[in-house]
Formats: C-alpha cells, structure tokens, sequence
C-alpha cells in the first residue's frame, strides 16, 4: 500500500490520530545520525520504515504526518542510531505479558496509538471540598491479590472495584493510588527499554533481578500499567474504574514519582493529560525540583487537587497575584511523627500535639496520615519496636530506623489477651487522633482490618503476602473496624471536628465560649508542661454549622496518652445542656460513664491510654437531672 508522507504538526508529542485518516508522530532527538519510525500491522509485518529526519520542525523537534493510516490497525516503534527509542510520550501498548514475567535483553512492548474514544456518559472530576474528605492510600496490585480478598479479578483495576461495598462501607469518598502508571517490575527490563534515560533516584539501587513492586522510578507516566488490568484493553478498564468511582462518590488521587532523570518538560503535560483524558481529581506529587510554579499557576489544574510535600504559606498569593490552584494541600511525614510519639508516651510531645490537631490553614490545606506504604501498617506500629526486613535481602539495612513504634510488651505477635488488648486500644487512640484533626485524614488500606507485614518496613520489592493485604475477619478486626466506621461517622456529623481553617482560640461570636480551648483538672487551665501528657480539648458547636443550618454540639475531647489515670474537669455548658460520653477507646471506661453524666457532672476520670469523647445533650426530664 503506498502512503502519503509529509511534515506533520508539533503541537503534540508522541503518535496521535488525526480524524482517523492518518497519525502524527512528533519526538524529540538530539545529535543522531539516524531516527527512523517503523509501522507494523498486528501480524508483525513492517508496513512502513520512514527516515523521521526529513521532517525537521525546529529545535531538537520531528514531526511528519502519514495516511491514510487507522491507529486500529498498526503499532509502531521508534530507531534512533540503530536502536529502540523508548517513546516517553507513549499513550498506548500492545499488552503482551502478564506482572512479573522478564522478557529477553532488548525487547519492548510495542507501542500503539491512544483512542481517545469513550464513553464518559457525562463524567467528570467530583471537586469535592477539602473538609469533607476522608482518603484511603492502596496499591492497585496489593489490595485485592491475596486469595483472601475474595474477588474474582485479584490485582486489578476491576478487582478494586469488586471491594468498591467495602470501600464505601468505611464511607471514604477518596482513593489515592500508589503509581498505577506503566513501569518495569525489573531493572534488568528498564536497563533495555529506557536505552536513553540514565536512570538516576533517591531509592537505593537493587540487585538486576530484584523486584520493583511499589513502581516509584523511571516510567511512562502516561498511560496505566497494563499489568494491573484483567483485560487487554487497560485504558478502558481504567477509565471504567474512574467513571465506577465517581459515580460512587469517590474521588481518584494518583501518586507521581519523577526521578531526578525524567525531563521536566514533560511534568505538566502529564498531568493535564490525565486531568482530561481519564478525569483525575488530583496528583499526589514526588520528586525533586518539580516546576511547582507552573503546576499552581496552570489553568487546565485550576481545581485538581495537588498534594506535595514542600508547599510553604502564601502559596496562594505567590507570583505577582497570578490565579493559583484552589486545591494545594502539604502531605508529610510531620503529623505522622507527632502522634505516633505522643502516643507512645515521649516527653515534651503534648504541645506538637494541640498544634497538630489544629494546623490546617485555608490557603495550603493539611493531609495528615499515621500509617502509608512505607513504614509500619497500624497493627505493626503497636506490635513492632524494630523494623523486620530481612526477607528484603539488605541484610535489614534498608527502610526507617526510627518508626517511632512500641509493641505494647512483647516482639511480633501475642498470645497475651493483655498485650492484645491494650495493642487494640493504642490503634484505637491514633485512629482517633488521625480522625478528630482538622486537617484531611489518609488512611492506610488494610489497617482497618489489622493488616500486618510482619515488622517489615520497607516492602517495596515483596510480591507476596507480606506486601499484600490479607484480609482478616477475627473478633479484634471486626471490632476495630467498627470502631473505624464510628469515628468516621462522629466526623461527618460534627462539622466543628474538622472546619476549613485554623481556630482563632477566641470568643470572636461573643457567645461565651472560644471555638476551642484546652482544659486539665481545672477548666480553662490547661497543663501544658514537658512532662505533661494529657489535656482535654473543647470544641464549641456555635462556630459550625450542620447542613440544615443549625448549631453543631459542644465536643469534649479527653487526651490521656500516660501511663497512669488522670481526672478532667468538665467545662460547664449553657443552661439545659449536659455532657454525654459517646466514643472511647477504652470500653470499660464508656460503660462506666454512659448514661450517668448530670447536668452539674464537673469532672471524669480517665484510664491510662485512653481517649474519650463526649459532646453536649439538651436535658430532656427530671431523670436526667439526677446525680450519678
């Protein structure tokens, strides 16, 4: 068949279909002596070699146009000098293996072009406001590839969605995905495909035939890794996945890892690619020397959500007050730091604490999480004192030495229904520390059911059950996943939790009350020395509003991280309101007092490591009068 070849367009890189007549292939080259684009039909057979250095555009820059030519019926390759040019525009590949099978030196995937047909039946990004968010962080592979998930698609962007009743169950409206983008499992793949990429990153370098399970290195960040699909079409079933979720309620987050050696012209590009083409609500940004300021500057990202670990205050007024994205919110590991020690008990942790609590500034908002994918699970941070990563192969050199954990007493797993009990409780305490913070809770996917990597905290390269989710169904996850669920219930109903900006620790309504102080065994005299390690924390509800517009309840929060009992003084409340326990850590400790707080109720008693919560309750007869 004769095909018409001329210069094409330079507008956008990579193999793009025009009006299904013909393709444009545009790329980049620089000092080679030969650059030819190679087309093939399905059975293999060359259709056409064409010599891409007769169509200079400018610049390093090729662009040639062929027809008639249908993107359904050919893939292509790309030579410069005599080999494999890994497209980093590549959109589209023919799937031809399944995870983790190592193909022969030098071959790569053959490429395709992307359809852009589908079916969004009106889809689009939810734009759901920071203060209503409840993320939860999975790996597309891990959380559904142990038989115990249950699923029929394990691994896969349909298996998540068979859990999709679990999911909303635990009502999170957010999944924020580990790099779901196409990357080799192996160097020894990478060292072949990316022939022209140094690969360069702050991970340590691994063995040729070690695993790369997590996929934080150098990729093509712009289609998703066919590996994670059930089927052949995975741009498909990717987008069903974003439309499925959606229609649920649930926003979709990506993490992006750029190593040091991917060009960062091609940062933003990626990323208004996948806000238009598979209608991603944010990016969770990794990498150094990102072009952030064209990032929040960028009209197409205007309300994407982009999470990052450097935003500084004033952000949002940075740059000569151009228009900055709405949605910036920092994600580090300081929130994380600070509850995990005043958990554990440190000394002079009881000020980072309130401080953490209450950081959650309008301008760049606050993702806080306890547990993520490196690091401690939940189950492990309570039951580990040192990290376990032998199973690793670095001699347990590699991953975090300071977890900030306590195993409650024993190494590993017990048997000891006391060391078991007060573990439950510990998880309990930071779930409600994670859940009573202003800023927007993260939380790991399998904690909720105590998912545990036995100690390891650095399971990047274990495709096994130590770096997927076992799901448990035992008396202890079945409670505390109940007693996840309540806490987000509590945090929805009560909008003064987690309001979209810092509290002013003032009585600005002139109501009587601060929208928030901090208490001890005297109202309004807080303790907050550096052996301190408890404080009651009070939340007046005439500074939020329920959605039918009423007043939210006064909160009372009472924090006991030490190790022995403490007593709380009860701030009095307006007439004809008293104070009622609703959420404990401790079961004992909610029995003891539900039902019998008085309306002139000044004080509790908390046990060691315990949080309890109570919040105002209009008098409703002489019986509630009464004393307990």
């Amino acid at each position: 068949m004769d095909y018409r070849i001329q210069n094409g367009v330079s507008y956008e890189f990579g193999a793009v279909s025009v009006n299904d007549d013909g393709i444009n292939f545009c790329f980049a080259a620089l000092n080679c002596r030969t650059f030819f684009v190679c087309i093939y039909n399905h059975e293999g057979r060359l259709l056409l070699r064409a010599d891409m250095l007769k169509y200079h555009a400018f610049g390093n820059v090729y662009s040639m146009y062929v027809s008639p030519l249908s993107f359904r019926d050919i893939y292509y390759t790309v030579e410069k000098d005599g080999r494999i040019f890994f497209d980093p525009w590549l959109r589209n590949v023919k799937k031809l293996r399944k995870w983790g099978e190592i193909r022969r030196k030098g071959h790569i995937d053959p490429a395709m072009v992307y359809d852009r047909e589908y079916d969004w039946e009106g889809d689009s990004p939810l734009k759901l406001d920071f203060c209503d968010i409840i993320a939860y962080e999975l790996h597309v592979r891990g959380f559904t590839r142990h038989p115990s998930s249950k699923v029929q698609h394990r691994g896969t962007y349909k298996g998540l969605l068979e859990k999709l009743d679990h999911i909303k169950e635990l009502s999170v409206n957010q999944i924020v995905l580990m790099p779901s983008y196409f990357f080799y499992e192996f160097d020894s793949e990478e060292s072949s495909a990316y022939q022209d990429v140094v690969y360069s990153s702050n991970m340590k370098r691994v063995p040729a035939e070690k695993m790369n399970y997590w996929g934080f290195k150098n990729a093509s960040f712009f289609l998703p890794k066919p590996e994670y699909s059930s089927s052949d079409d995975f741009v498909r079933e990717f987008k069903d996945m974003v439309k499925a979720l959606h229609r649920a309620g649930i926003e979709l987050v990506m993490r992006f890892y750029f190593p040091d050696s991917v060009n960062r012209n091609i940062v933003l590009p990626c990323l208004e690619y996948w806000v238009r083409e598979y209608h991603i609500d944010g990016f969770f940004l990794m990498g150094n020397d990102l072009p952030m300021e064209l990032i929040i500057t960028n009209d197409v990202l205007a309300d994407t959500k982009i999470y990052y670990s450097h935003f500084d205050r004033g952000m949002r007024s940075f740059n000569g007050g151009l228009p900055v994205n709405r949605s910036l919110a920092v994600c580090s590991r300081e929130y994380m730091t600070v509850a995990r020690r005043y958990l554990k008990s440190d000394e002079d942790m009881l000020n980072s604490f309130i401080r953490a609590q209450s950081d959650n500034p309008a301008d760049i908002r606050r993702i806080n999480y306890i547990t993520t994918y490196e690091g401690f699970t939940l189950n492990d941070l309570v039951s580990y004192d040192y990290k376990h990563n032998e199973e690793n192969g670095e001699a347990n050199r590699d991953g975090e030495d300071y977890n900030y954990s306590w195993n409650c007493g024993a190494e590993g797993p017990s048997r000891k229904k006391q060391i078991i009990n007060l573990r439950l409780k510990q998880m309990k305490n930071i779930l409600t520390m994670l859940m009573t913070a202003r800023g927007v809770p993260m939380l790991y996917a399998g904690d909720e059911f105590m998912n545990s990597q036995g100690g390891n905290n650095n399971p990047y390269c274990q495709d096994n059950a130590t770096g997927w989710l076992v799901w448990k169904d035992t008396m202890y996850s079945r409670e505390l996943f109940s007693f996840i669920k309540q806490l987000v219930a509590f945090r929805r109903e009560h909008p003064i939790t987690h309001m979209c900006h810092e509290p002013r620790l003032m009585d600005s309504l002139s109501c009587g009350y601060p929208d928030l102080s901090y208490h001890a065994e005297q109202a309004w005299y807080p303790k907050l020395y550096n052996h301190i390690r408890h404080i009651g924390v009070m939340y007046c509800g005439k500074y939020a509003k329920r959605d039918d517009g009423s007043d939210d309840d006064f909160i009372y929060v009472a924090w006991n991280m030490h190790w022995e009992k403490h007593e709380f003084a009860l701030p009095k409340l307006p007439k004809g309101l008293r104070w009622v326990p609703v959420i404990s850590s401790d079961e004992e400790l909610l029995e003891r007092y539900s039902g019998l707080l008085s309306e002139k109720q000044e004080s509790i008693e908390t046990e060691p490591r315990s949080v309890l919560i109570l919040k105002s309750s209009e008098l409703k007869d002489g019986a509630d009068r009464q004393e307990p």
